[in-house]
């Protein structure tokens, strides 16, 4: 592989690499809202500022998914392009 080729197949995996770090950093997001309202129902259920705090953090979560569900779709679609270019070399 000549070094044009890498620099091809390095400039090709960046758009794949950026969405991957996307999509971790959207799962960590919903991971830690998930464990807080699963602990915050536990520790303090019927408090007033808590109920008000879930409602809000439920709609984060639902953008947050979505979101999370766009940089997977478009991990796959230039997971799709990188290898579409490698095997054309």
């Amino acid at each position: 592989m000549t070094q044009e080729e890498k620099d091809i197949v390095a400039k090709a995996s960046v758009p794949m690499t950026v969405a991957n770090m996307f999509r971790w950093i959207f799962l960590v997001i919903a991971l830690f809202i998930v464990l807080f309202l699963f602990f915050g129902n536990k520790l303090w259920e019927g408090a007033a500022w808590y109920d008000a705090l879930a409602g809000k953090a439920y709609a984060f979560l639902m953008w947050d998914i979505l979101l999370m569900l766009a940089s997977i779709i478009l991990r796959i679609i230039f997971t799709v392009r990188y290898n579409r270019i490698v095997k054309n070399l």
